[in-house]
């Protein structure tokens, strides 16, 4: 008899008792079908047995910890979704984890119940999206995927090996044009440094930024010299306005939370709009076919926007290609609904919100006059008016120098 799963799996792994019985009743009558361990090892068990859907696992624990099961996890059953909750925000383990790439959502103890079904349910929506039938026949048509470059793999690994700043400023200098994406973005006015050293930019940068700058010059520069001069110059001023739209978004971060803006969203900028970029790529007659009836910037910039010319928006595309490089949920969430902030599958809506209000600052900076405005509801989650941001963004130190 065939066992057909009608529920998605959830496996919970704590060597503390208290904890698994916690987590279980968390999600008792919420549809979902619940493994515990408490361990590593007892976790592996389950999973070559069951056909579990996502993980939730504590970070420090005996004779396995979380680190070397994520690990495994991630080799032996890539498709699993990886959580990690801890009560260490700042252990050297977790680090490991982020910079291997092995966990899709970091959370914290203690949890608040609301928040964890939440994240959850969210992670779960967002994976079917990305699975959707039309999605994934787009996906089968595009002849050009960007992958990580070698320079992002060796980057990875010198990461992982904690290797000095050298061996890793070296990898990056063996390819130019990453390498100039490293100091167009170090050197940007947000940053406030000034510096044609490799070395000293991905110091100051940090390595996580660094890694986010790869991928996203990856795409940008893979798509240059495919197809003609006119899609050249668009994806040149895409990369413009993600530039300065993660210039923006920090400084508008730090300036109304007062406090440095996390790791995880340091580079969302300049990643949003990979998915325009791989869609103007791969379907460029329908592009230019589009671009044709653009006679001004405010034209342009609805269309950057705005329009789309498949079934699949780019926005999904995006996702999917974070979602795919295992980039964590967060930027993946961002990524699919910076057009739409607000809506209710939404959990981090603060972030995405900035990320919507940077790009409309980003476009009218560009372009030099008022050619976008703002969604009133996205500045009053803020409980800010325009002229208050207008304010904050007339203090950000903004470079177009690239």
């Amino acid at each position: 008899m065939v066992n057909i799963k009608m529920y998605e799996q959830i496996l919970l792994v704590d060597d503390e008792k208290q904890i698994l019985d916690a987590l279980r009743r968390t999600f008792i009558g919420r549809g979902y079908v619940i493994f515990t361990a408490s361990s590593g090892r007892q976790a592996l068990e389950i999973m070559a047995k069951e056909k579990i859907d996502l993980i939730i696992t504590d970070v420090r624990m005996p004779h396995m910890n979380g680190y070397e099961l994520l690990k495994e996890v991630k080799e032996k059953y890539p498709m699993i979704i990886r959580v990690i909750l801890s009560g260490y925000a700042d252990s050297s383990l977790i680090v490991k984890i982020q910079r291997e790439s092995l966990a899709k959502r970091y959370l914290y103890k203690p949890w608040k119940n609301q928040e964890l079904i939440r994240v959850v349910e969210q992670m779960f929506r967002v994976e079917k999206i990305l699975k959707d039938k039309n999605l994934l026949q787009l996906i089968n048509r595009i002849e050009y995927l960007p992958s990580p470059s070698n320079v992002y793999h060796k980057f990875n690994t010198l990461a992982r090996q904690d290797a000095d700043m050298d061996k890793i400023a070296k990898v990056i200098e063996t390819d130019q044009s990453i390498a100039a994406k490293v100091l167009q973005v170090a050197n940007s006015a947000m940053y406030g440094i000034n510096t044609g050293s490799v070395h000293k930019a991905i110091s100051y940068l940090g390595l996580n930024n660094v890694k986010y700058i790869i991928l996203s010059a990856t795409t940008f520069n893979d798509s240059f010299g495919r197809r003609t001069s006119r899609l050249n110059r668009d994806i040149n001023m895409l990369w413009k306005h993600s530039v300065t739209t993660n210039q923006i978004l920090i400084h508008l971060y730090e300036s109304i939370f007062k406090e440095r803006i996390p790791d995880t969203y340091s580079a969302l900028g300049l990643l949003h709009d990979i998915g325009k970029v791989v869609l103007m790529t791969n379907f460029t007659d329908k592009y230019m076919k589009a671009a044709e009836s653009i006679k001004y910037n405010k034209d342009l910039v609805y269309y950057y926007e705005k329009m789309e010319f498949t079934d699949v928006t780019s926005q999904e595309i995006g996702a999917y290609l974070l979602n795919w490089w295992e980039l964590p949920s967060q930027l993946v969430e961002a990524v699919l609904y910076h057009n739409k902030p607000l809506d209710r599958d939404v959990i981090d809506k603060e972030i995405v919100a900035l990320l919507s209000i940077a790009e409309v600052y980003s476009w009218n900076y560009i372009y030099k006059g008022k050619i976008q405005e703002h969604d009133k509801d996205l500045l009053e989650l803020f409980k800010l008016t325009e002229e208050d941001f207008d304010l904050i963004v007339k203090e950000a130190k903004i470079s177009l120098d690239f």
